[in-house]
């Protein structure tokens, strides 16, 4: 696409990731009508044959609607532990679990988890304002618990809001994940960090890939990782990861961001506007031996809905 194009709308990058979700299931239905002329020559029974394809039809959507089903009720409810298999589908990070999160284990290891601490569950919209801030004030606090190995962080995107900033950061940090996997973290405190500032701005026209770049120049994302952001947004390369972490959101419930639970409990929102509030929880649990929502045996914790706002159109509003 040459630079002077527009970008492709929300609703086209959506229809791409829906269209490559789909692609083996399309391709599975050209061989079956195929199929269907094949024997339709051979044996003279295209009604029967059309029937019979009709009927797999039928199935097929049946079977993709059970088998969405089934990814929903596999989940964890919100508060009730870390999904312990990986999404593994073409258009989705490696590190990424089946319900779109990823993990932070002792000193910030990626794809990992601390037996025994409590987890620390955060639901985010890359777009929404409120999570913005609460990265910005705790992520000093959140890596020091993490080199001391009191919490397990599980990060779980959302596109609640439907902005193309959360498209643009979730293609980007697909790649970075793949790609500069050690960087990931830094750059997701970045994109937040930057947002917050646009969102003080009021000048939405900053939300671009140059200033993403940027910004996950500053967290240490190497040049030729960068230099495909553009290219991998305009391509909506990780749409499928979006659509899995939305319908992972959606299934639990969840109606807003931010979300936060440490150790299966609901964190107010409103008890964390200090940059130690986390910290002062976590000794809480420490204290009380708390066992439940821990990383322990598999099964640390899941959040539950927050609140959220829609802050990311053209210009920021307060």
């Amino acid at each position: 696409m040459a630079p002077n194009e527009p970008r492709p709308t929300k609703a086209q990058r959506r229809e791409a990731a829906r269209a490559k979700a789909k692609a083996l299931r399309e391709a599975e239905e050209r061989r079956a009508r195929r199929s269907m002329i094949t024997r339709r020559s051979l044996i003279g029974a295209g009604a029967l044959t059309a029937v019979g394809t009709t009927g797999w039809l039928v199935y097929d959507r049946r079977r993709d609607a059970a088998e969405a089903a089934a990814r929903a009720s596999s989940l964890p409810p919100a508060g009730g532990g870390i999904v312990e298999e990986k999404a593994a589908k073409k258009g989705v990070p490696s590190p990424v679990l089946a319900d779109g999160s990823w993990t932070y284990g002792k000193a910030s290891a990626l794809d990992s988890i601390i037996q025994g601490a409590p987890v620390l569950d955060v639901y985010f919209d890359y777009s929404c304002h409120f999570c913005a801030d609460f990265e910005t004030l705790h992520a000093q606090e959140i890596s020091a618990l993490l080199d001391a190995g009191r919490i397990t962080l599980a990060l779980h995107p959302s596109d609640i809001l439907t902005q193309d900033w959360t498209d643009m950061v979730m293609n980007a940090m697909g790649l970075v994940l793949d790609e500069a996997p050690d960087t990931a973290l830094d750059f997701h405190t970045a994109a937040l960090g930057f947002f917050s500032e646009v969102f003080a701005s009021k000048d939405g026209s900053r939300l671009t890939v140059e200033n993403l770049v940027t910004a996950a120049t500053s967290a240490g994302v190497p040049a030729d990782i960068t230099g495909r952001f553009d290219k991998t947004y305009k391509n909506n390369t990780y749409g499928p990861w979006t659509v899995l972490a939305q319908e992972s959101f959606q299934s639990r419930g969840l109606e807003g961001t931010p979300t936060v639970f440490l150790g299966g409990e609901k964190i107010d929102l409103s008890t964390l506007s200090s940059p130690t509030a986390l910290t002062d929880l976590v000794d809480g649990l420490d204290g009380a031996g708390a066992a439940g929502g821990s990383a322990g045996a598999g099964e640390p914790t899941s959040p539950a809905a927050g609140t959220g706002e829609d802050p990311a159109s053209a210009a920021p509003t307060e």
